[in-house]
């Protein structure tokens, strides 16, 4: 029989053991023959040691103790993994049945191929499928205004770690779209159709807090990106790409109810590129931080199609 891959998995996790058992055997029930699973617990003050300890024996290696956050946990395990494929898989999140064999599969296959991503099956907090998000064929352009790379489906060769070493870790938000867009600038990306994971929605997740940390990490990555950026095709759209980000930004921070924030992001979104479906919404939401009316959800249910077109014709 053909060895198949090494594939390494870290799990960071920070007191999710009401999750974490879950996560665990999502991994470790991918029955994958070539696996090398690890998990890097912060120093839990809840039952997530015990959790681990129930597993010890089919893990590569766990550690609990304190650290400088998610970042810095995923390095840690990635530092000491040893695969052919490496991923990441936060404490609350959950691999679909197979995914381990459909991407080994798919990399033998395509060699060419440095990273792959799904959609993404999203589940509440007691495990109930609810919807499914669809990702996209990838487009550097597209996934700089908007990252539709969703991280928990996400599989890396061995090559690409090597290059890149590591996740930013002055970063504790974006720090996976940092790594797509620096691995955009070399590597090859491929869009699986059929979902490699479930994204766990739930009231403690980072992913529900406020947005302004998000926005404001994206700014920093967004900078980085069009300093080392060399190709010409995407250089000459950066004005609207600019553009789109800080629409979106501001359409984030609106839905989080943080209009004020958002007023100079849509203003900033009009000036790199007035001419645009955009235009009219951020005028919307301008009016709205100023004013307290409710007229962007409006503008934009009429322009979204629109919008959205905009968006893939980039």
């Amino acid at each position: 029989m053909i060895e198949m891959p090494r594939i390494s998995v870290v799990t960071p996790s920070f007191n999710q053991g009401q999750f974490l058992d879950a996560t665990i055997r999502s991994v470790l029930d991918q029955d994958y023959p070539n696996l090398e699973y690890m998990v890097v617990d912060g120093g839990s003050t809840d039952n997530s040691v015990d959790v681990i300890e129930k597993y010890a024996d089919r893990l590569a290696w766990w550690v609990s103790e304190p650290d400088n956050g998610q970042t810095d946990a995923i390095n840690k395990g990635l530092r000491r993994s040893t695969g052919d494929i490496v991923a990441y898989l936060n404490s609350d999140d959950l691999y679909e049945p197979g995914a381990f064999w459909r991407v080994a599969e798919y990399f033998e296959q395509h060699p060419e191929v440095d990273l792959v991503y799904s959609d993404l099956t999203v589940i509440d907090a007691e495990g109930r499928r609810k919807q499914v998000w669809k990702s996209r064929p990838f487009n550097v352009a597209v996934q700089l205004c908007r990252n539709f790379i969703f991280q928990p489906t996400v599989f890396i060769r061995r090559r690409v770690l090597d290059a890149l070493e590591s996740f930013d870790p002055a970063l504790h938000y974006v720090m996976d779209v940092d790594f797509w867009y620096r691995a955009s600038l070399s590597f090859n990306f491929a869009y699986l159709h059929e979902p490699l994971a479930m994204f766990r929605l739930h009231d403690e997740s980072k992913t529900g807090g406020s947005r302004i940390p998000f926005v404001r990490e994206r700014e920093v990555i967004l900078e980085r990106f069009f300093r080392q950026c060399r190709d010409q095709r995407v250089l000459r759209q950066e004005s609207r790409i600019r553009s789109w980000h800080n629409y979106h930004g501001a359409e984030q921070l609106y839905s989080g109810g943080e209009i004020s924030e958002a007023r100079s992001h849509f203003l900033k979104a009009m000036k790199l590129d007035l001419f645009s479906f955009r235009t009219p919404a951020s005028v919307a939401g301008v009016l709205d931080s100023m004013a307290g009316f409710r007229l962007f959800p409006l503008v934009r249910a009429r322009l979204g199609k629109w919008i959205e077109r905009e968006l893939w014709n980039q």
